[in-house]
């Protein structure tokens, strides 16, 4: 069995990194963009529409000039990567503009050039990383690249969260969880947060003083209605349903209040700093690339006969499936994250603000960690007592990192509550082993389970963490995916691989369509089915963990009758 190239697989995974580090920041700007720019949570999603609709036309363009030349033999594997990492540094610098003028399409205009330069990574990376060492072994070094992802995807919440709102207070680990509790600290957030726009807008002058007027009359009737509601609280004389009710207008006013533009370049000033940073970063990584030791992959030899063949994609069925499949994964595996802020925002699941979001969207895209980290155990040559071992241990050490990266940055919830998961989690990746089509058969089960449970548990505080444990049960689904799309597709492997990145346009796609689910909740109230239209929505990733569970079962039947390679689901 071939040995993976280390030296050259190292420097590769760099790169995975950083799409983690963005993918995840997205989930912390959709708020900050929703509350500042007075956006619907469909509108919000736009920020992860521009984002990974730019991996789709950058892998079209990819596909149609590779039916002229192969780019990746003219120019090498090591510029191509160094050429779209310049184009992310672009698309980073782009924010300081945006953020100057405060201006929501530059922003995704922004984040489109970000992720056209992932687009040219991606087709580059992926492919890359399974041809480093043994095909058997492929799909766990992807799986091993998905960690260092889910690294970035963890700690990235946590920085943009502090350098946006600061450190800012911890949340109880033991919060007050009744109807009560979660009311009174709602408003109390609510105006504290009011209480300090009110004192910035005081500090400067501005060319229209009639916003600035307007904004904090607003303010101070909508403290004057907190304060009303409080006494309401306090007293217990209106049942908690009632009070919910007032609460979530109450922040649906706030939300409403027209700010000067002086009063949001301020604000989203914090935004460009981590981007300008990350542009610097993109650009010495490129710099570190080109002289790293990365090699091209041999050339695939085939029979001459066979060099006019023409590539159809209708000739490879696990790629038409795993084309979907990649769409719906992606597409899930951003929803969860993007609609979280707007599901916590609630009155139902606390009223958490903004400012305390962070460690929740730091938990779930952690969770992804948790299951790469293990998942990547598999690429290590190792005794099956180690093995096991360390399919024990390396999950509670990356929870430790989470739960580190965190406390580091100011913030603190009820971990606790994602222990039983992970010991879920061991054990069916146990019993998934290492076929990819099994994996993402019991993977997929158990994403659904997930859901529907997050979706209909009477306790809102549990609740949240079935749907953020949704990212345990999605960790190693990408590299299965993979793996079994590009199986026999030898020197059409880069075509297909192009195919395949476009469809992460899903993590642009079904986002906006649980956004529009959620914005039901403003014509319709009473919501459906005993929840609101907002959690309700969750439904859509549920649905998406069907297919991955049904693409794992058949695709491999379809390989096995094809004489590919032998892959048990």
């Amino acid at each position: 069995m071939k040995q993976t190239l280390w030296k050259q697989f190292l420097p590769l995974i760099s790169v995975f990194f950083f799409w983690g580090f963005v993918g995840a920041g997205n989930s912390l700007l959709i708020p900050v963009f929703k509350k500042y720019f007075i956006l619907s949570q469909f509108q919000a999603q736009l920020v992860e529409w521009a984002f990974y609709a730019a991996y789709f036309v950058g892998s079209l363009i990819f596909f149609f000039i590779s039916l002229k030349t192969d780019i990746l033999q003219i120019f090498g594997y090591k510029k191509t990567l160094a050429a779209g990492l310049s184009l992310s540094a672009l698309g980073a610098f782009l924010f300081y503009p945006a953020a100057a003028t405060a201006n929501f399409w530059m922003f995704l205009f922004a984040l489109f050039t970000v992720g056209l330069g992932f687009s040219v990574q991606q087709i580059v990376a992926n492919p890359l990383a399974i041809k480093m060492g043994s095909p058997e072994t492929g799909s766990h070094r992807l799986t091993l690249a998905g960690a260092i992802n889910s690294l970035g995807t963890t700690i990235a919440p946590i920085i943009l969260g502090v350098a946006i709102f600061g450190s800012t207070p911890k949340i109880d680990t033991k919060p007050d969880t009744s109807a009560k509790g979660i009311l009174t600290e709602a408003y109390v957030e609510l105006s504290k947060e009011l209480q300090a726009n009110k004192k910035e807008l005081l500090s400067f002058n501005t060319s229209n003083e009639e916003i600035k007027e307007s904004s904090i009359q607003r303010i101070e009737t909508i403290q004057e209605k907190i304060g009303v509601e409080l006494l309401e609280v306090k007293n217990g004389t209106t049942e908690s349903s009632v009070l919910e009710k007032k609460q979530d207008e109450i922040k649906k006013e706030a939300a409403q209040i027209i700010y000067p533009k002086k009063f949001i370049v301020n604000k989203l000033s914090l935004v460009r700093t981590p981007f300008i940073i990350l542009g610097i970063s993109f650009l010495l990584v490129a710099i570190f690339l080109l002289y790293s030791r990365i090699e091209n992959p041999e050339k695939v030899l085939v029979d001459k006969s066979l060099e006019k063949e023409t590539f159809s994609i209708v000739k490879y069925p696990q790629l038409i499936l795993g084309m979907i499949a990649i769409f719906v994964y992606v597409g899930t595996e951003v929803t969860i994250a993007s609609n979280l802020p707007a599901l916590l925002h609630t009155a139902e699941f606390g009223s958490i603000l903004e400012q305390n979001i962070a460690p929740f969207i730091s938990l779930y895209w952690g969770s992804l960690m948790i299951g790469r980290w293990n998942g990547s155990m598999n690429v290590f040559k190792t005794s099956p007592i180690v093995s096991a071992v360390l399919k024990c241990i390396v999950p509670i050490i990356a929870f430790s990192i989470i739960v580190f990266a965190n406390l580091a940055g100011g913030k603190n919830i009820s971990w606790q509550y994602l222990f039983p998961w992970i010991t879920f989690f061991i054990i069916m990746s146990y019993i998934a082993g290492k076929k990819p089509g099994k994996t993402l058969l019991i993977f997929g089960i158990s994403g659904v389970l997930m859901m529907l449970i997050g979706m209909f548990y009477p306790d809102k505080l549990m609740a949240q963490y079935f749907l953020i444990a949704g990212g345990l049960f999605c960790s190693v689904l990408w590299p299965a995916i993979f793996d079994l799309s590009i199986a026999g597709l030898g020197k059409h492997t880069g075509k297909a691989s192009s195919f395949l990145i476009m469809m992460i346009i899903g993590g642009g796609l079904i986002p906006l369509i649980q956004g529009k689910i959620c914005d039901l909740d403003a014509m319709y109230p009473e919501g459906i089915v005993g929840l609101s239209y907002t959690h309700f929505s969750y439904i859509v990733p549920a649905l998406g963990f069907v297919y991955l569970a049904v693409f794992g079962f058949i695709t491999p039947k379809i390989l096995k009758t094809k004489g590919v390679y032998d892959v048990v689901s």
